[in-house]
């Protein structure tokens, strides 16, 4: 117990110095010219989207850790951040459920529910970040992987900025490329307004799924992302 009051009080300084850099790059972006943005891109909230959720847990760790989780706790760190900011920010959930529609029976039904109703919510937002988690059958990879809509020039610029952040804050050994969403993404293959997908890490690793599992880390992350979308 006294090792982990230690550790709580030496997290205690650097989260307070992580809010103070996070209210400076707020207050950067506040006082920024107002860009030009097409209809396209909307004019409305940022959409905070935590992949998967109820019935539908994503990717599955070795030690039973669901992806869905994971993203949860990343996404709403981020949102809160965001929201520090005087952002308007929503979430296609906040809690641990699918986001179909009622009449959808089957889980399949449900799953093509749920991806439709977020493809409505991130369409009426002037932008989405989507929180997952990867997962390979080989246990070395590692590292953060951002992917980005082809359908607004705006997606890539902010899919390198969340990347630059994540490498300068928490990755310095990331080398890892940005990726086009292919047809395979079904929210960024159909969406027009700008759009990623922040891969955070790999559960199949267990030193990275180590650090993710942690409220630290989490926040880190979300943090990192949050920077990037601030400066994008």
């Amino acid at each position: 117990m006294k090792g982990f009051k230690n550790k709580e009080r030496l997290a205690a300084p650097a989260l307070v110095i992580g809010c103070t850099l996070l209210v400076a790059v707020c207050m950067l972006y506040l006082s920024r010219p107002a860009e030009p943005t097409g209809t396209s891109a909307g004019t409305g909230y940022i959409l905070i989207d935590p992949g998967h959720g109820g019935a539908d847990g994503g990717a599955v760790a070795a030690d039973g850790t669901a992806e869905k989780d994971l993203n949860l706790k990343i996404g709403e760190s981020l949102a809160d951040m965001l929201r520090v900011c005087g952002l308007e920010v929503k979430m296609t959930r906040d809690t641990d459920i699918s986001v179909h529609s009622p009449d959808a029976g089957t889980l399949r039904e449900q799953k093509v529910s749920d991806m439709k109703n977020r493809l409505k919510m991130m369409e009426s937002s002037r932008m989405s970040v989507s929180i997952h988690q990867n997962k390979f059958p080989q246990t070395q990879y590692s590292g953060t992987q951002v992917f980005y809509s082809v359908n607004n020039p705006q997606s890539q610029k902010l899919a390198d900025s969340i990347r630059s952040c994540v490498i300068n804050q928490l990755q310095p050994d990331n080398t890892r490329e940005l990726k086009k969403g292919n047809k395979d993404i079904y929210l960024l293959d159909k969406t027009t307004v700008p759009a990623v997908i922040v891969e955070c890490g790999f559960i199949s690793n267990e030193p990275e799924l180590k650090k993710l599992k942690t409220s630290e880390y989490q926040q880190q992350m979300a943090y990192a992302i949050a920077c990037g979308i601030l400066a994008g």
